[in-house]
């Protein structure tokens, strides 16, 4: 991308007890691409990670964003411990989760040459899992929790009627191509799967020499192969 493009925006939203790697692994892969502007969203000024980590938000999540969504091309979803993840879980209908439901039934945006994106990382598959976002398509989350998706994946298909469940799979992270509304639906599984996941999203909108250089500013040994891509 030249320097006078428009960037892409890349918004990763927090909740209390988040996953500090879950957050800063894509979040300095997507960075250091120098294609994406960078927002972090919460629904509090200061919101401290699981590791004890405190950052703080560059907007809100609130009505105003909920309304400004589609300005995004891109969705990052957190993980973090089973109680905190279970806890925020419990708040449906609130923001975080509603959040979730606007972006991945968003169409395409008319200037963009790719689809909206919509990233999960680690345990941060089961927010999508429980809201259907999965269903009908392949997804990964943390080996640990492999089963507890499964049966969100399950929940979530039911109440849906016709539709089949999300199928998880052992792989460090799933693209499972586009979802009916056109969003391409990525889930990484646990914690440092969130690098080899981010790479990932730099090849789509870049190309593999983009992400591989990105790699290599790291220093990091990227796993591409070790992902699937279905779409």
């Amino acid at each position: 991308m030249s320097e006078t493009a428009p960037k892409l925006k890349a918004l990763m939203v927090l909740f209390p007890g988040f996953n500090t790697l879950d957050m800063n692994g894509p979040f300095e892969v997507l960075a250091r691409a120098g294609l994406f502007e960078m927002v972090t969203a919460a629904e509090n000024e200061i919101t401290r990670s699981a590791e004890g980590v405190q950052v703080k938000r560059d907007i809100a999540l609130d009505v105003e964003l909920m309304a400004n969504v589609d300005e995004y091309d891109v969705l990052i979803v957190p993980g973090g411990p089973g109680p905190q993840v279970r806890a925020q879980l419990g708040q449906d209908g609130g923001p975080f989760m509603n959040l979730i439901c606007s972006f991945e039934i968003l169409g395409p945006r008319a200037s963009a040459s790719h689809p909206r994106l919509l990233l999960s990382i680690c345990t941060g598959a089961l927010f999508l899992g429980s809201v259907g976002v999965f269903n009908g398509l392949h997804c990964t989350t943390h080996w640990a929790y492999y089963e507890e998706l499964t049966g969100f994946n399950v929940e979530s298909a039911t109440r849906a009627v016709a539709a089949t469940p999300g199928k998880v799979l052992a792989a460090r992270f799933v693209d499972a191509g586009v979802n009916s509304s056109g969003v391409r639906i990525v889930s990484a599984g646990g914690v440092s799967c969130g690098i080899d996941a981010g790479l990932h999203v730099v090849k789509v909108f870049a190309g593999e020499a983009a992400a591989r250089e990105v790699a290599e500013g790291l220093d990091y040994a990227w796993r591409k192969t070790d992902g699937v891509v279905l779409g």
